[in-house]
């Protein structure tokens, strides 16, 4: 019982990495820590990890990363230590995760992640209301990201709920889960979370599913009155974009997001013909860059930095797994989660990823890879209980 805890608290802390270390950092009043960042993102990764037997997906992984390996020894250090450490970290999130099997109890996830949600709305409402930093999304605990993370977390916590059969009365607490912090982040002015939310949901429905039609219509009526309570700070957001959309040519000075991602991908298209076999390093895009950041889109990253072979495995092992977690979504609660985690990040890492901060995306794929066979088979040594019975 303890271990199925600890197990269960060690998944919610990894998807919720990000909303923990802002939640420690602001409560302790300091920006960050190595101890406290590599505490939080690896020993999460201990815990859940153990033995598992390969499958063919897997290989596609080992080949990725051999390809990293072998992009870093050719053209040298490119990037910073800490880069190189993020990296690793991330790529350790994939056979972490590949290990969870059975073990992961929907119940357990939910109500741990749903205090971390609960305290990042509050925190994200108190921000909301307080905040005087003329910025579109308020500082919570001194961080700006901080509305965006607890997001982010609170669109796992909503798979999970949709996840579940529960009964009625519980769904009614549930519905208060999810309409609160649409509401509280809407208000924040987050964005693409609730794109990738949407078009997840869109994904993952079910004919005749009339929760996730009702989630569906909470949502934007939530979003709405949330945009609605600050219409200062929502008019000049949709400002932005209505600019853009008139430019004939959006340069590097735009404040709009959107723009900036379109910008960004435009630049990662062009490099892509003067490319190497395995790319020209890790880091190297952003100092080409003429916002001096990633592209936003983790493939095109690879592409561009560990090389075009290195992306086409990626994408034929984000494949894999998506095809390894569809065959159980519609008859596993848990595979329906960890499905919709897996189109959930997917969207993400297209439209805001990060290939050195991506240890989700990577741990989404080994976890839909290890999901337990039809036979009832676990992925690791020993059989799954329901098979031994």
């Amino acid at each position: 019982m303890t271990m199925t805890w600890l197990t269960n608290a060690a998944i919610a802390v990894w998807i919720s990495t990000s909303s923990v270390l802002i939640l420690l950092y602001g409560l302790a009043g300091i920006k960050s820590h190595p101890a406290v960042t590599a505490a939080v993102m690896v020993g999460p990764l201990v815990v859940i990890a153990r033995k598992f037997q390969p499958r063919r997906a897997d290989y596609l992984f080992a080949a990725l990363a051999a390809l990293m390996v072998a992009s870093v020894v050719v053209n040298g250090r490119t990037a910073t230590d800490r880069d190189y450490v993020l990296l690793a970290i991330s790529l350790a999130a994939y056979p972490a995760l590949r290990a969870v099997g059975s073990r992961f109890d929907l119940s357990r996830f939910s109500y741990i992640t749903a205090v971390i949600v609960l305290v990042g709305t509050l925190l994200t409402a108190w921000a909301v209301v307080y905040d005087r930093s003329g910025e579109f999304k308020p500082l919570v605990l001194g961080f700006h990201e901080g509305p965006t993370v607890f997001c982010l977390t609170w669109c796992f916590l909503v798979f999970a709920l949709l996840s579940m059969n529960l009964p009625p009365l519980q769904w009614r607490i549930s519905g208060a889960l999810i309409a609160l912090p649409s509401f509280v982040f809407a208000a924040a002015m987050v964005r693409h979370p609730f794109i990738a939310l949407a078009l997840t949901l869109v994904a993952t429905a079910r004919r005749g599913s009339r929760r996730q039609i009702a989630v569906v219509g909470v949502l934007c009526l939530t979003i709405l009155v949330g945009l609605a309570a600050r219409p200062s700070m929502s008019g000049k957001i949709i400002g932005l974009v209505v600019e853009n959309v008139q430019k004939p040519v959006v340069s590097c000075d735009t404040e709009d997001t959107f723009a900036i991602r379109i910008i960004l991908t435009k630049e990662a298209l062009n490099l892509l013909p003067s490319v190497g076999l395995l790319g020209q390093g890790i880091g190297t895009f952003g100092r080409q860059s003429c916002y001096k950041t990633d592209p936003h889109n983790v493939v095109l990253q690879v592409a561009v930095e560990v090389g075009v072979a290195a992306a086409v495995l990626l994408v034929a092992l984000y494949i894999s797994a998506m095809i390894s977690a569809a065959k159980r979504a519609r008859f596993d609660a848990a595979a329906s989660f960890v499905f919709a985690g897996l189109i959930f990040v997917g969207i993400e890492f297209l439209i805001s990823g990060s290939l050195t901060n991506s240890a989700l995306f990577f741990g989404f794929m080994g976890w839909a890879v290890g999901l337990p066979q039809k036979d009832g088979r676990e992925i690791g040594a020993e059989p799954h209980p329901l098979a031994s019975g």
